[in-house]
């Protein structure tokens, strides 16, 4: 007879069940990820009122480095393969699209990001949203997301304090000193970021129009109950 010293498998999986408790994670990990996204949904407003309203460059750029942050962690909780759930990921992209098109519109208006780069960006939310349609069609609510478009947010969330911080910086300087390095060096971080993320937005947008496609093409179109034709 098989015992627990000679390695009899039926054994081992209840003991790595007790050994690793998969429950506990599963609870754990989506509130904490919710946590971080509903930080960046709450701190929309308030860096919209501080760069626009109050012009308080500190709440300004603690909100930019607090968007950032959050989102690394985010995404250091999804790499440990801690159990992510659909409803997490969701809010993660809502949080990550409220706080880009909240902060591409605040520094449009104080002049720091020109209107046709602006402008990019709440496009491609509209080219998303636009395939609704045809998903629902289909039976399908939304696509998995993808990693280029989590990619792009995060550069553009790196864009956003860079530019913030080099803004409003003339040419030259009180006594004819250029602008120092640090502020240059920012300028220019700032907008590779900044170009990088949009260009990356875009491409995301092909890629998920050419999955809509390819569904469109393979899978038949719902009847009116609900079922899909044959």
């Amino acid at each position: 007879m098989p015992n627990r010293r000679s390695g009899d498998p039926r054994l081992r999986p209840r003991r790595d069940a007790r050994q690793r408790p998969l429950g506990s994670v599963d609870r754990n990990q989506p509130v904490l990820g919710k946590l971080l996204s509903i930080l960046r949904l709450v701190y929309a407003p308030v860096m919209l009122w501080a760069v626009m309203i109050a012009e308080d460059d500190t709440i300004a750029l603690a909100a930019f480095v607090l968007a950032v942050v959050t989102d690394l962690l985010d995404s250091w909780l999804n790499r440990k393969q801690l159990g992510r759930r659909p409803t997490g990921e969701l809010l993660d992209v809502v949080a990550n699209t409220v706080f880009v098109l909240a902060a591409t519109f605040a520094l449009w208006q104080i002049d720091v990001i020109p209107w046709p780069i602006a402008l990019l960006v709440p496009l491609r939310l509209v080219g998303l949203l636009a395939m609704i349609p045809a998903l629902r069609s289909r039976g399908v609510r939304t696509l998995p997301v993808h990693l280029l478009g989590k990619v792009a947010a995060f550069c553009l969330l790196v864009s956003f304090p860079l530019l913030y911080l080099s803004h409003d910086i003339p040419e030259t300087l009180d006594l004819g000193l250029e602008p120092s390095l640090p502020i240059q060096l920012a300028q220019a971080f700032g907008w590779a970021f900044a170009l990088w993320g949009v260009l990356l937005l875009w491409w995301s947008l092909v890629l998920y129009a050419q999955e809509v496609r390819r569904l469109m093409a393979t899978t038949p179109p719902l009847e009116k109950g609900g079922a899909t034709h044959a």
